[in-house]
């Protein structure tokens, strides 16, 4: 399982990675529109998520500025396990 989290984990930062250079330099047809779209919506879902778990976070001494980045790239693949422990 720890090593599907890893390349789950990686083609999020890939996805990240093309998002920001889309909105730099948007690409051709629809593969910007929809990395765009995407992009948005996992923006919005992972922020959704952090208001949900931010205080659980707070509770875990995991609630500086690099959680809240974190939870708002990978989402549940990083507050679950903090909040397990």
């Amino acid at each position: 399982m720890l090593k599907l989290t890893k390349i789950i984990s990686y083609a999020l930062i890939a996805f990240w990675i093309a998002f920001a250079f889309n909105l730099l330099q948007p690409f051709d047809g629809n593969w910007g529109v929809g990395i765009h779209w995407l992009g948005v919506v996992m923006l919005v879902v992972h922020a959704v998520e952090l208001v949900l778990v931010y205080s659980k976070l707070k509770a875990a001494g995991h609630a500086s500025l690099k959680d809240i980045v974190a939870v708002l790239a990978f989402g549940i693949l990083y507050w679950k396990p903090i909040i397990k422990s």
